[in-house]
């Protein structure tokens, strides 16, 4: 992998820097550029629930915005309905949006089934026809996949997770299999973040059949208190993979390996090295994005503030970018990056082979803060009634 590093990010670079006890941020510096992406770049954003909303450039102006009231978490692309996406809650929200891009309206609300809150992710089946979502059976505690129709939203059906805290999820390439990360965390409404099963927790990256939720099968990491919370999916069937750590009931201070991948009818494989790279991390990787035409995953540690970036095929480390309370990731097809964000309104752009920043290409929208997650869509409408 060395041949393929920019100069700035060699592994020999990589370990001097992260071995000192900080790391150089760069600063953002100038006014935002007058550039505009011919996709979309879409996130939830705000700091309280006044300016909660969901916010997107591109598309020939300068953004969109769709106040929501509550703070998201994932935003997914309609496939049948290019120009709307589905908002996501944090959890324990209760209330999904369909919204439209071109307008900004609110198409259609979902709510979550009594006795039942909303984990912040969810995908489509391959044909588009069916919405999957990681929810909790509250009074039980157990984790949920329920299963709605995509174009109404009515409920078709609910399954086992087979896990507790089911969180991200993705369809695999094959159209017939999901892979669920549960967290393997109890917590409730009630008293919000809490973890209540802290000796006995475990996560698990489980595979279901995608048409009656049955389990095909189950992966464990070995560190009991380490929770695999989000993941995304290779055209190979690949699925990378990040964990967080509650450090606190670990009973000890190990490194633990946060960053992984998994090819079914395999063993999981983390990877632990460099040492200097896990410990940077913080024991937090908040957000995964796969560029399958360069075979790097991209994991974003708003801990840490960086985000580091794997070849997973070999394991090994390719490069790292640091940017302060980073955590959006996502790739951008039209312009052959990476392109990641933080809650500091700024968005950059990496080159999907070589890791270096377009620079000039910064974006900073200083009122806007972004949240955990990014997605990109393709864009067909230039329309916005409301901007950012």
């Amino acid at each position: 992998m060395e041949k393929n590093l920019a100069p700035s990010l060699r592994r020999r670079d990589v370990l001097l820097a992260i071995a000192g006890s900080t790391l150089f941020v760069p600063a953002f510096s100038g006014q935002a550029s007058p550039r505009i992406p011919p996709e979309r770049w879409v996130s939830a954003h705000g700091g309280d629930v006044e300016d909660f909303g969901l916010g997107w450039i591109g598309s020939g102006k300068l953004g969109g915005n769709a106040a929501t009231g509550f703070r998201g978490h994932a935003v997914l692309q309609h496939p049948l309905r290019p120009e709307s996406v589905l908002f996501l809650p944090r959890r324990p929200g209760k209330t999904a949006l369909e919204i439209d891009l071109s307008t900004g309206a609110v198409l259609q609300r979902i709510d979550s089934e009594q006795d039942r809150h909303f984990f912040g992710h969810g995908c489509f089946s391959s044909d588009g026809s069916t919405l999957f979502t990681t929810e909790a059976e509250i009074s039980a505690g157990l984790g949920r996949i329920t299963v709605r129709d995509s174009r109404t939203y009515a409920l078709l059906d609910e399954w086992s997770s087979f896990g507790i805290g089911p969180h991200d999820m993705a369809a695999l390439p094959d159209g017939k299999t999901l892979v669920v990360a549960n967290g393997g965390i109890l917590t409730r409404p009630e008293s919000g973040r809490k973890a209540l099963n802290l000796p006995t927790m475990r996560s698990s990256l489980c595979y279901l059949d995608a048409s009656s939720g049955m389990l095909i099968d189950e992966f464990f990491v070995d560190e009991p208190k380490a929770s695999i919370r989000h993941l995304d999916v290779a055209t190979d069937g690949t699925v990378a993979f990040a964990i967080q750590v509650q450090r606190g009931a670990a009973g000890h201070n190990r490194l633990v390996p946060l960053i992984g991948a998994h090819r079914p009818g395999s063993a999981l494989e983390l990877f632990s090295e460099p040492e200097a790279i896990t410990l940077r991390l913080n024991d937090y990787v908040g957000s995964v994005a796969i560029a399958n035409e360069s075979g790097l995953a991209g994991y974003a540690s708003p801990r840490g503030n960086i985000v580091v970036f794997f070849d997973l095929s070999s394991g090994t480390l390719a490069g790292y970018h640091q940017l302060r309370d980073v955590c959006g990731i996502a790739v951008s097809a039209a312009h052959r990056a990476f392109v990641i964000s933080n809650s500091f309104g700024e968005m950059r752009e990496l080159d999907w082979s070589t890791l270096r920043e377009r620079r000039e290409k910064r974006l900073r929208l200083p009122q806007i803060r972004w949240d955990n997650h990014l997605l990109i869509t393709s864009a067909k409408h230039t329309a916005h009634k409301h901007t950012v």
